[in-house]
């Protein structure tokens, strides 16, 4: 089993070298694939970590649903995030919402909480680096989620609204779930953090 895991590790990173070229020589072909990639992402994330453990997929998955419901308000309402809608290169929608960003969402969330642990196990104090992780790399994606058809804001760009909404939502999931997130592998949370730092810093320097 640790073959396959350390195999899939290292396929996740030339994925993301690959893929990352790719977007930039061909983005009509490889920036639809972006949900498997993200599937593919979650899936090697999920197998490093302790899902024997109830606790612990149990919060994962819920913090993938709380992030569903709130983008399906945020879509149709505007009122967390700012008025914004998807794009096509985050597959299937439910609701207007890609089903791959509940996913992504607890994903996020659950790798900033984990290499928030390397600083600190303090609740409060965790929470509010993680948050500060989050909506770190949020501030990155909102860059280049236009050009890469993810999701579009009325106003042209992200305003203050969507980034205090993520701040807050990260920092209260992970308020609330820090106990059951934390007993995760930090080592993958961190090679996926910085994957994706990778990609969308890549792609933000090519678009300018």
């Amino acid at each position: 089993m640790q073959k396959i895991k350390n195999s899939a590790y290292c396929f996740l990173i030339i994925l993301y070298i690959s893929g990352t070229i790719g977007m930039i020589v061909k983005p009509s072909f490889y920036l639809p694939l972006t949900p498997f990639t993200l599937l593919y992402t979650s899936f090697v994330f999920l197998i490093f970590q302790p899902l024997s453990n109830k606790k612990y997929l149990f919060s994962f998955l819920l913090v993938a649903l709380i992030g569903f419901i709130s983008e399906i308000i945020g879509v149709k309402t505007g009122l967390i995030f700012g008025s914004y809608n998807y794009g096509n290169n985050l597959g299937i929608k439910v609701f207007e919402v890609p089903l791959i960003i509940s996913l992504n969402w607890a994903l996020i969330l659950n790798c900033s909480l984990l290499i928030g642990s390397y600083i600190t196990n303090h609740k409060l104090l965790l929470s509010l680096i993680t948050a500060i992780i989050a909506t770190g790399l949020d501030v990155l994606i909102e860059q280049s989620a236009p050009k890469m058809d993810f999701w579009y804001f009325n106003e042209g760009i992200a305003g203050l609204h969507n980034y205090v909404s993520w701040f807050t939502i990260s920092f209260f999931v992970s308020f609330i779930f820090s106990s059951n997130l934390k007993l995760g592998n930090k080592k993958i949370a961190l090679t996926i953090f910085i994957l994706q730092l990778f990609l969308f810093g890549i792609i933000y320097f090519f678009n300018q």
